[in-house]
């Protein structure tokens, strides 16, 4: 449980950062999908506006269309060209014809010589205009047109037209006679159409029967330029930024009937399209609204990446406050921390120092009682206990100079000898490899070659010009046993000791003796032995490596 609480500690400012990132994302994200229903829903209404106004066109198209039938049906029979071009003059004042290519009436008669000639009749009668019944057709029935107004050069050359001889046609008038109502018919080419601005049209049908017996006399009807038609709805004021693609039926290539000019808007924010279908006079019109390049949203998602940015910059801050806010309590740790080790060490310090002086008073005292006892009047008692404290002080000086972490034997030999000899070259006396002493075997081995050093003075080999003075260390290694550091001390004078100086040499009794004893034995764990011959001695201390060094690595390079 520790372990994850430390992981979460660490963490902390990448889950901040990510959690605050993704709360901000997921507001983006809604504030996304608001601006995007209120787009689309804003366009679903300029595409409905869109789809009513060509409904409303329609409607009104249609309303012309029943209104000519009725005027067919108040009469009781097909009106003269004359009556009927006053009827739709009046339409044209109060009705828009854009789109309709104007209102006509086709006769319903039997393929035959004698309604050929009638209808040329009636065309001569009410246009002038002698033409026949075209084209030529293999159907039992024709319906010619025979009036047609608002006139122009385009609905002149439309009269005559036998509309039945035409498949769509044909199949929009056999529904309006089965139904007895306005009925559309598919796309066609109309007959005004020209050579120039071609358009897909289609035409309206409805059946006007004579009053007394019922019988079919013809068909009102109206026929639409389809391109036309849509302009006029959608480009009246205010003009929608629409783009409409319509097809008469099922969406395929054939049967598109018109497309608004350009593609649809491609700009960023733009909706999907909007699919919907018109019902005109009996046929389904499909068709697909798209936003025009005019189009442009009532709200941007500006807001949206601006909250991203925000998000993302916000988990950035938080997280890098997060993390300043832990490097605070780390550093803050670390300095308390620091604080109680500083004084831990501290309390450390005075309490070794403490140990160090009471140990040091202990020492002084014990030589002091000591070189007391062996001296035989007070200048010797100075003279002996001055050199002994001078051998500790220096010993102490050596261990200062590496901040109480210990001494180089061979430089804490040459100190010691240096004080008894002078500045005579001693180093060739020496032969052993480098060996770093801690602060325990400092001391005790300065007081033991001061020692030693003092005896060779007054009672040895340094007595007389012709003495030698040989010291030999090393380590030695035992398999399964621990290393030792193992000094040799070797005096020979040229001259045999006298019985006396052989014995006090030899360490029998003595203060000096029992102070290296207690200081090898007792401090250092090791031993001392001594053999004396006629002309000198050899002393032998032996001591635990690992109790006298401060690198316990044993080093392999000798010292000549």
């Amino acid at each position: 449980m520790k372990k994850v609480a430390i992981l979460l500690y660490r963490v902390q400012p990448v889950l901040v950062f990510v959690v605050v990132t993704f709360v901000g994302l997921l507001t983006a994200a809604a504030s996304w999908y608001t601006i995007d229903h209120a787009n689309r829903m804003s366009f679903a209404a300029i595409a409905e506006d869109a789809v009513q106004r060509l409904s409303d066109r329609l409607d009104t198209h249609m309303l012309l269309i029943n209104s000519a039938e009725a005027f067919f049906e108040a009469t009781g029979e097909v009106p003269s060209a004359e009556e009927f071009k006053v009827f739709v003059g009046h339409l044209q004042k109060s009705e828009q014809f854009t789109g309709v290519q104007g209102i006509g009436f086709a006769r319903y008669v039997r393929t035959g010589p004698q309604s050929d000639e009638a209808i040329s009749r009636e065309l001569e009668r009410n246009y002038g205009i002698a033409r026949a019944p075209w084209p030529e057709t293999t159907e039992e029935t024709r319906t010619a047109i025979v009036l047609m107004e608002p006139q122009s050069a385009r609905s002149l050359k439309s009269l005559g037209y036998d509309m039945y001889s035409e498949p769509v046609r044909r199949a929009a008038i056999l529904s309006s006679l089965a139904e007895n109502r306005l009925r559309a018919s598919g796309s066609v080419r109309l007959i005004q159409e020209t050579a120039t601005d071609r358009q897909a049209g289609f035409v309206m049908y409805t059946p006007f029967f004579a009053r007394n017996s019922g019988r079919i006399l013809g068909f009102v009807y109206a026929p639409f330029r389809i391109g036309d038609l849509f302009d006029s709805a959608l480009n009246r004021l205010p003009a929608l930024p629409v783009h409409i693609s319509a097809w008469d039926g099922e969406p395929s290539d054939s049967s598109l009937i018109y497309e608004s000019p350009g593609k649809p808007g491609t700009h960023y924010g733009v909706v999907e399209e909007i699919k919907t279908s018109l019902e005109v006079a009996g046929r389904t019109w499909r068709l697909e609204v798209h936003p025009s390049d005019l189009y442009s949203p009532p709200s941007d998602q500006t807001r949206t990446f601006m909250l991203m940015i925000a998000a993302v910059l916000l988990a950035a801050a938080l997280a890098a406050s997060s993390h300043s806010q832990q490097r605070t309590i780390e550093v803050g740790e670390a300095l308390r921390e620091e604080t109680e080790r500083a004084l831990t060490e501290r309390e450390f310090l005075l309490q070794e120092m403490k140990h160090r002086i009471k140990n040091m008073i202990a020492r002084v005292l014990a030589i002091s009682r000591q070189t007391a006892r062996a001296s035989e009047s007070l200048p010797e008692f100075s003279k002996s206990f001055s050199a002994r404290l001078q051998a500790m002080a220096a010993s102490q000086d050596l261990l200062a100079r590496t901040a109480w972490q210990g001494a180089d034997l061979e430089t804490l030999l040459v100190q010691e000898l240096k004080q008894l000899f002078g500045d005579d070259p001693i180093e060739d006396k020496f032969t052993g490899p480098t060996v770093e002493l801690n602060e325990t075997a400092t001391q005790a081995f300065g007081l033991a070659f001061h020692e030693l050093a003092t005896n060779a003075l007054k009672y040895g080999s340094a007595r007389s010009p012709g003495g030698v003075l040989d010291i030999a260390w090393s380590i030695r290694s035992q398999p399964g046993k621990k290393a030792e550091l193992v000094l040799t001390w070797s005096e020979r004078s040229p001259e045999p000791l006298d019985a006396q100086d052989a014995e006090v040499l030899g360490g029998k009794k003595g203060f000096g003796t029992k102070l290296l004893d207690a200081t090898i034995r007792g401090e250092l764990g090791g031993s001392i032995t001594s053999v004396k011959s006629d002309c000198g001695i050899d002393v032998t201390i032996t001591v635990p490596y690992d109790r006298v060094t401060s690198r316990p690595k044993i080093l392999k390079t000798a010292k000549r």
